[in-house]
């Protein structure tokens, strides 16, 4: 069952398109939900069009989710919306209160997202690590590695407006900056950190930025439960995404049917 809706969403003052993905079968039982976010250039269908989605959900039960937020790299904008604050809170509750089959149970609700959206998946669990309990981003480097020039070009004035022109490492746009505010919050206020899946691919052109962000995670295991996987024939591609979000269902227990009958 797929469902696309427009709603208004009051952080980026526009209506905005989010397609519901619901198993044909529906019980009684609250359904466990997948967030999928899309790449740089895509939308709320890129999923739908080149996976399985529709079959999964139907044989593994649970509901998939997926937004469209435009190029914004599912963050608030240093010069623009707060798309992260949608994704992440906003745009939650406004789910949880429309399909009242779907769990908002921390437990229940898990990110994944490639290239774009990897980075904005880890970005927003690590932000909002009180709403979900896992995590799955599939080519997903630290944009705070990426390396910039400030040259007046199309790309590097995309780039201020998303992030500004600072250290990323040292802001909330650094998905490590965000790890060490929430091991801070673990060791003071006993918060939880998600389960953090990472995988990318062996002939990906980012997969350096991969490498270091895996290392980082690695280096805090005492804080994060973290598995990194990497297909070394595949790259920055469809096959690969695919392979590795059924992976990451495996991961959270949202196996088919037939393996849990």
């Amino acid at each position: 069952m797929v469902s696309t809706i427009n709603l208004f969403s009051v952080y980026v003052k526009q209506n905005m398109d989010v397609t519901v993905v619901l198993p044909d079968d529906l019980g009684d039982e609250k359904l466990k939900c997948v967030w999928l976010y899309h790449g740089g250039s895509g939308d709320h269908t890129e999923w739908l069009y080149h996976t399985n989605l529709v079959d999964y959900v139907n044989e593994r039960h649970f509901a998939a989710v997926i937004p469209n937020v435009h190029e914004s790299c599912f963050v608030d904008m240093h010069i623009g919306p707060k798309y992260g604050t949608y994704v992440g809170r906003e745009l939650p509750n406004l789910i949880h209160t429309m399909f009242r089959c779907i769990s908002d149970k921390r437990e229940d609700n898990y990110i994944a997202g490639f290239s774009n959206g990897g980075y904005g998946c880890l970005n927003v669990a690590l932000k909002y690590a009180d709403r979900y309990s896992a995590v799955g981003a599939f080519s997903a480097g630290d944009k705070a590695d990426a390396i910039f020039d400030n040259d007046g070009s199309p790309k590097s004035l995309h780039r201020i407006n998303l992030f500004g022109d600072g250290d990323l490492h040292q802001n909330k746009y650094g998905l490590t900056y965000l790890a060490d505010r929430l091991i801070e919050k673990i060791k003071t206020q006993g918060a939880e950190a998600p389960i953090v899946y990472h995988a990318c691919g062996g002939k990906d052109p980012w997969l350096w930025m991969n490498h270091i962000l895996r290392d980082y995670f690695l280096e805090h295991r005492e804080y994060f439960v973290y598995t990194y996987d990497e297909i070394e024939e595949l790259g920055h591609e469809w096959k690969f995404w695919d392979i590795e979000l059924i992976r990451f269902l495996d991961k959270v227990g949202l196996f088919s049917k037939e393996v849990t009958s």
